[in-house]
């Protein structure tokens, strides 16, 4: 009986995979297909023969040239013949592109009347086997369609397209065009056929094995890449059966179609369609937002200097009624618009106090606009083109974090990977790096400080909104998308699963569109800015957008901070 394997990452790993290691039993061959990083063109290894104890077997086991983000595999336990144009998976280049599969199954009967090829389609069979028969009817099909990738003919429509040949026998099936990693499991679910993705995360590996088949990945490259696998055998626990008759398809590690939609077991949450697109969760709201900090010390404070950026902007689609601002001892108070446009309270105190309470509250309408690609004149693609002027201007919002050349690097690889999935498409790209933050990163208060750079995030894959927002913003500025750090309150009674973030200040990324200006995106909850986020205060990072701060000159020991927000929905008359 043949095995299936297939991996997809995001970033490119080394993966070591051995045949017959774990196992007695001699094999009739095995091949491996693998895609080069940035290249459509597959390199394949195949051993028609024996895997266990040829010699090319050995070289597989111990080599590790193979750097890749798509690699598909097969090892066959029976065979009528053992041939090398036999063994899979097949390759062959079509529509600009090495295209490869594995089949596990058997179809019956004269194939050629029942899957005929195109007469005038130019790739053609180069054995009797039924796999590659198949597989170039598979190809006719495309190519009649006009398509010239498996997301162009359509998910569902190959997964109809597999259920008319699963007809004539038995069908599991490891597809791809360099792109996407297409999984079909048979209906009459003759041979099983799993799934499991894993997240990245540090001080991690994966070592999986069973039935004459191991895979290796060392923790080094699962703290920076996210794996996806699809295989014929359950390696461990976190595997999930798929239906008979179901399919997955996966791009760059993330699960982009399943069919049907509900799986055994629970799918995860970047089970949805492709490309992502996160809608807001409300268009429309009146807001009732009030903000309580209080600053308790030992010793009296005899001189002190503050800044408030708590007042939420008021533009086209946020407006402001009944704001107040009381502060519980007096001093010399000024306000004042700062470089990013925030509003801000000054206050120099120059009489001692032991206690500091600050009171903002505001009732905010806010009405967020409905942006639809479709509508724009143009596509919008990276990279991104700006004008000289428009350079300039945004230069404060497009120079990424001052870290090390070799951090920057690993950080550039990632953001090019969410541009590589999605083509480009600068507001796929978008929606997909806000989800997968949100998907793959664990929220955890007190795992880090305001010290926290983008890269030590990244690694540990754990944070606060703070810390998710400054990634962010860091991953777009290196595909050159302005970006900024944007404070402000979010209404968590719109079904968030995270209640702590309305207990102080909540943090997201604005990016400069073209053609429609600042949009908002909250990685922390993987939505769009909506009518649930009160907008305050933006800058290039926390220090530019922080709501209070201010420095102590003379007196006040140990500081005692409590903080109070509340969010409040009202009626739409109330605004």
């Amino acid at each position: 009986m043949s095995k299936l394997l297939a991996i997809s990452t995001d970033i490119p790993i080394t993966p070591v995979v051995s045949f017959g290691q774990n196992t007695a039993e001699e094999h009739n061959g095995w091949g491996i297909v693998w895609y080069p990083e940035e290249e459509f063109g597959a390199a394949a290894m195949r051993d028609p023969h024996s895997g266990k104890s040829s010699g090319l077997t050995e070289v597989l086991a111990d080599w590790d040239i193979i750097n890749t983000q798509l690699l598909l595999a097969h090892l066959r336990n029976e065979a009528s013949r053992v041939s090398y144009t036999d063994t899979h998976p097949f390759v062959r280049n079509f529509a600009g592109s090495s295209w490869s599969l594995a089949h596990h199954g058997e179809l019956i009967g004269d194939l050629q009347q029942k899957l005929p090829i195109d007469s005038r389609f130019p790739i053609r069979p180069m054995s009797e086997s039924d796999s590659d028969h198949l597989f170039c009817w598979l190809l006719s099909e495309i190519n009649r369609s006009g398509a010239s990738t498996i997301e162009e003919y359509g998910f569902r429509k190959l997964g109809k397209l597999l259920e008319s040949a699963n007809k004539h026998g038995t069908l599991n099936i490891l597809l791809s065009d360099a792109r996407s990693l297409f999984t079909y499991r048979c209906k009459s679910g003759e041979q099983n056929i799993f799934w499991a993705r894993y997240p990245a995360r540090s001080n991690q590996h994966i070592e999986i094995a069973g039935e004459g088949v191991s895979v290796h990945i060392n923790e080094s490259e699962l703290s920076d890449s996210s794996c996806l696998i699809t295989s014929s055998i359950a390696f461990d626990n976190n595997f999930t059966l798929l239906e008979p008759g179901g399919f997955i398809v996966a791009q760059r590690s993330q699960i982009v179609a399943t069919y049907p939609t509900k799986t055994a077991g629970a799918l995860p949450r970047i089970d949805v369609p492709a490309p992502i697109s996160l809608e807001p969760r409300s268009y429309n709201r009146c807001l009732q937002v009030t903000h309580i900090t209080n600053y308790r010390y030992e010793t009296p404070v005899e001189k002190s200097r503050h800044r408030y950026r708590l007042h939420p902007i008021e533009d086209r689609f946020q407006t402001v009624s009944n704001y107040m601002l009381e502060l519980s001892v007096n001093g010399l108070r000024y306000s004042l618009e700062d470089v990013f446009g925030n509003t801000v309270v000054g206050l120099d105190i120059d009489s001692p106090y032991l206690e500091l309470t600050t009171t903002m509250s505001a009732t905010v309408s806010i009405n967020t606009p409905v942006d639809k690609p479709d509508l724009l004149p143009h596509k919008q693609t990276l990279p991104i083109i700006w004008m000289p002027w428009q350079a300039k201007m945004m230069q404060s919002y497009m120079l990424p974090s001052e870290l090390p050349e070799s951090q920057l690097n690993e950080l550039t690889d990632y953001a090019r990977s969410f541009s590589a999935r999605n083509k480009g498409e600068l507001l796929a790209t978008l929606d997909d790096i806000t989800w997968t933050i949100y998907s793959d990163y664990v929220y955890k208060q007190g795992s880090t400080d305001l010290q926290t750079t983008p890269y030590e995030v990244f690694r540990s894959r754990k944070g606060v909104c703070q810390d998710f927002a400054n990634l962010m913003i860091c991953l777009a500025r290196m595909l050159n998308i302005p970006a900024r750090y944007r404070v402000g309150y979010i209404y968590t009674g719109a079904d968030y699963n995270n209640d702590l973030q309305s207990e102080a200040s909540h943090a997201w990324v604005e990016a400069y569109l073209p053609l429609l200006g600042w949009r908002g995106y909250d990685p922390t909850n993987g939505v769009r800015v909506g009518a649930d986020h009160v907008r305050v205060a933006a800058g290039r990072n926390y220090r530019d957008a922080t709501p209070t701060s201010g420095v102590i000159y003379r007196g006040g020991k140990k500081e005692t901070l409590t903080t109070k927000v509340e969010v409040v929905e009202l009626e739409s008359g109330a605004c």
